[in-house]
């Protein structure tokens, strides 16, 4: 009977195992962080795929064994590409290879674009990357997976899924005041008419269309529109830019208070409050996206401030903290954003501040802000030839972080609720009176508001483009190669990146990690390193106390000739011994004590992984056969009369 039994159990669980092949297993996702639960936007990008997508994932073993971190983190990796396979509908298909030294799969994942890094002082190469070809023969490649950013592990997935699933080159469409693609005023004087850095690095990465200020509509192929530094644009214009918004158009804008590369560049200008004219502003479609920039001012910040030569009369040149002039990094950039995440630090000169409107609605995400340590400085303070040591000296920090660049998203209305502006050529007739006058009926792709979210990012800095801050252009050989000193460029492309991922990769968040430290453990481990330290610093201390009064007991200087010892003196370094032997055993009962307590959690933890769980297995089950056999005993018992 017991054997039938078995044999039934057996039988059983090989038709589930079966019935759950044919089906697709069930999962349940019970990490705090949602670790495996694909995104609606990854959910979206892989329902788009058209035509079969190959992903080839490189690790090797070696990597794992030696470093068992990446083991995990591999896992990681593999189980959410399983995810991806099972999400798509057959329409992704996932190798695996082990690129063993000197292999073919080895040349094979050098030839894709894979990055390998040393395993050891012997030149070994270990491999840990991602390849996706499509079947036109499009290739996206992950060249090593980094476990520092397995916050972005989806977003990185998704983007590289969706480039081969939509592979359509980013048109981005610049509209600018500035010269960003070469001065030609500065060419007919002489100089150089060479586009900036930052325009010769967006043509590498994509198709680049200027869009003159004055246009009345932003062409239909453009992804993302660029506009740096809008200023006197007609109505015409900020009507077509607030339509190509509302209808699903992606905008990275910079705006500025005080552009030092137009003052730099251009005739000085003045307006009628004799003030500068190379301020910027969108605040008419600002107000309406949720957002302004503070007027008249700039963000001082001295923890980020840049180090500048300034003259100084009789001393030549001395090197002073410009307040204006700033070096953000660490958490000044918001990485927890996908478009800030891997930047080290961006340099900004005279950059307003961002500021979100409330009752507009929107969500307002700061990307780059300055430190506490920082204050609101007038525009009049730094425009022309700045007074950096006053600033400095009278620097007044206001114990705020000020938002120098912010993304915007959220549904919106427009900006001319009552359809587009009339040019001039269509004003009504002078002879009628303003109550007769027609209006005109708005065009029929008129959109009032925007049946989604819009997503801007806007800058309050248009200096952070100008080679001086970022970059330096240098001829090697007749080609212009690019030496960022700042992360500048790479801002401007994960914006331009994140943006024309559109809405899947846009809502695309930074998750948790698979990695779950024991933090209680790691608190009596800083528990004991403090109390060990503490410890040592007084043991330091009973040091040096004994030497100075063994110094005085023999009188003796450095590099004098040792003295015979007296008696109290021989009596002193004996305590000294006894003393520092005390001590070093206070110091070891100390650190024995807390690795008891370390050592009696990692028990208690083993004991509830591995015994407790089936202890109370055990224990269900006898209380179970306990009650069964009590009830069968009661239902043999025949009843009394």
């Amino acid at each position: 009977m017991a054997i039938a039994g078995l044999v039934c159990i057996a039988v059983l669980l090989v038709a589930v195992n079966v019935i759950a092949a044919q089906f697709g297993a069930a999962r349940v996702d019970l990490t705090r962080d949602k670790l495996y639960t694909l995104s609606r936007g990854t959910k979206a990008t892989l329902a788009k795929i058209d035509e079969p997508i190959t992903l080839k994932l490189y690790y090797s073993t070696r990597l794992g064994d030696g470093l068992p971190s990446y083991a995990v983190y591999e896992r990681r990796v593999r189980e959410l590409l399983d995810q991806y396979v099972a999400a798509a509908g057959g329409k992704l298909r996932l190798e695996t290879y082990d690129p063993q030294p000197f292999s073919d799969v080895e040349d094979r994942a050098v030839a894709l674009g894979l990055q390998g890094a040393p395993l050891d002082t012997g030149g070994e190469q270990v491999y840990f990357g991602l390849a996706g070809t499509n079947s036109i023969d499009d290739q996206q490649v992950i060249p090593f997976f980094a476990p520092e950013r397995e916050r972005f592990l989806e977003y990185d997935l998704t983007k590289l899924v969706h480039a081969l699933a939509v592979p359509k080159k980013t048109v981005v469409g610049l509209m600018t005041a500035l010269p960003l693609e070469g001065d030609m005023m500065a060419a007919l004087r002489g100089g150089s008419a060479q586009p900036m850095a930052i325009v010769e690095q967006l043509r590498q990465l994509y198709k680049v269309e200027t869009v003159p200020p004055a246009s009345d509509k932003i062409p239909a192929d453009v992804d993302v529109l660029m506009l740096v530094h809008p200023q006197n644009l007609s109505d015409q214009t900020l009507f077509a830019i607030d339509q190509f918004v509302l209808k699903g158009g992606k905008a990275l804008v910079f705006v500025d208070p005080y552009s030092e590369l137009q003052a730099g560049t251009q005739p000085p200008r003045t307006n009628s409050g004799g003030l500068p004219e190379d301020s910027s502003s969108l605040s008419r479609l600002f107000q309406r996206w949720g957002l302004q920039m503070a007027p008249n001012v700039v963000a001082g910040d001295r923890d980020a401030a840049r180090r500048v030569g300034v003259p100084v009369p009789g001393r030549g040149t001395q090197a002073i903290d410009y307040v204006a002039w700033l070096n953000l990094s660490g958490d000044d950039l918001n990485h927890d954003s996908p478009i800030t995440a891997d930047l080290d630090h961006v340099a900004m000169a005279t950059a307003g501040i961002l500021e979100p409107v409330t009752e507009a609605g929107t969500k307002f995400e700061p990307l780059i802000s300055t430190s506490t340590d920082s204050e609101k400085i007038p525009v009049e303070d730094v425009t022309g030839i700045p007074e950096v040591a006053k600033l400095l000296s009278g620097f007044r920090p206001e114990g705020k972080r000020y938002t120098l660049a912010a993304r915007v998203s959220g549904v919106v209305d427009t900006a001319f609720p009552e359809g587009p502006p009339q040019t001039a050529a269509a004003k009504p007739a002078e002879d009628k009176p303003a109550g007769e006058q027609p209006k005109p009926a708005p065009p029929a792709d008129f959109v009032k508001r925007s049946a989604a979210p819009i997503n801007v990012v806007a800058v309050a800095d248009t200096d952070m483009l100008d080679d001086r801050f970022w970059a330096q252009s240098q001829n090697y050989f007749g080609r212009n190669v690019i030496v960022p000193s700042a992360n500048n460029g790479d801002f401007v492309a994960d914006a331009i990146d994140v943006l024309a991922g559109g809405a899947d990769l846009i809502d695309l968040r930074s998750r948790g990690t698979a990695a779950r430290p024991f933090t209680l453990v790691e608190s009596l481990q800083r528990d004991a390193d403090e109390r060990y330290a503490a410890e040592q610093q007084n043991l330091q201390q009973k040091l040096k106390d004994t030497q100075a009064k063994l110094r005085d007991l023999t009188g003796k200087e450095a590099g004098n000739a040792a003295a015979p010892l007296a008696a109290d003196q021989s009596k002193a370094i004996e305590q000294f011994r006894a003393d520092l032997l005390t001590t070093r055993q206070q110091l070891r009962a100390v650190q024995a004590a807390l690795r008891q307590d370390i050592e009696r959690l990692k028990a208690l933890l083993e004991f509830c992984d591995i015994a407790l769980i089936p202890l109370l297995v055990m224990a269900v089950a006898l209380v179970l056969g306990i009650w069964r056999r009590r009830r069968r005993r009661s239902r043999r018992q025949p009843a009394v009369a």
